[in-house]
């Protein structure tokens, strides 16, 4: 008797740790399907572009590049979900190693800047490496996003090209 109560005990634990999984595997994808409505692809290209061991080797000029995409959610009321991912591009049609995606809430009118060193932590290369690609952003409600891009001969040296670029969200 004591058996079949203790075998019961142990059904009805393994049920309920059995239901509370399903629960939170359930909530984890719930949480998965945000309703992201906008999608912007931003270019990056980020830092030491050495010169050339053979000539036409080097996709851009010698130097040192740099990005900034700026995000703001110019929304005055909701709460804007994004989510990002960082893909390489690589040289000669070759397809690049890209991140997970990461998610973030803006609230109204909050900003925030994705630079180089973000770009690099996020793909795990180094800072110093160069890397162009793509920041791909999802979000909730339309953004504003602004990618500055500037260059200089050395790293303490003064830009010698800057350029910003209004990131359009795509149809």
């Amino acid at each position: 008797m004591a058996m079949s109560t203790l075998s019961a005990r142990i059904g009805l634990a393994l049920r309920t740790v059995l239901a509370c999984a399903a629960v939170t595997l359930g909530a984890g994808a719930a949480q998965a399907q945000v309703p992201y409505k906008f999608e912007y692809a931003a270019k990056f290209v980020c830092g030491l572009a050495a010169p050339p061991k053979a000539a036409g080797t080097l996709p851009v000029a010698p130097g040192y590049y740099y990005t900034a995409v700026n995000v703001h959610s110019p929304s005055t009321t909701e709460l804007n979900q994004i989510e990002k991912r960082f893909v390489i591009a690589l040289p000669a049609e070759n397809v690049g190693r890209k991140s997970g995606f990461t998610q973030e809430d803006l609230r109204a009118d909050d900003a925030m800047e994705i630079d180089c060193p973000d770009i690099a932590k996020h793909l795990d290369v180094g800072v110093v490496k160069f890397a162009k690609g793509f920041v791909i952003i999802r979000s909730t409600a339309e953004l504003d996003i602004v990618a500055v891009y500037t260059a200089a001969t050395s790293p303490s040296g003064p830009v010698v090209s800057m350029t910003t670029e209004r990131v359009p969200k795509r149809p």
